[in-house]
């Protein structure tokens, strides 16, 4: 008879970006998406600390005619 090992469950921890506090302790990230044009997919921008930072960049996508949207992680 062959026996076999139960494999136990590696418990995973997640890590934001820019820090190495627990998730329920990060704080805020805003990411910019913008459809890109030639492959018609769904590109983020970098990582933004506040709102209004995030605002600026997804207005000066909308003003080049291009569709972006603002999306919050951590909240």
């Amino acid at each position: 008879m062959i026996l076999m090992t139960l494999k136990k469950k590696k418990n995973k921890k997640f890590y934001g970006i820019h820090t190495q506090a627990p998730p329920n302790l990060s704080k805020r990230v805003y990411l910019v998406y913008k459809l890109n044009d030639s492959t018609q997919k769904a590109v983020s921008d970098r990582p933004y600390d506040t709102f209004a930072e995030a605002k600026e960049a997804m207005e000066g996508y909308l003003a080049k005619g291009l569709c972006s949207w603002i999306v919050t992680y951590n909240d």
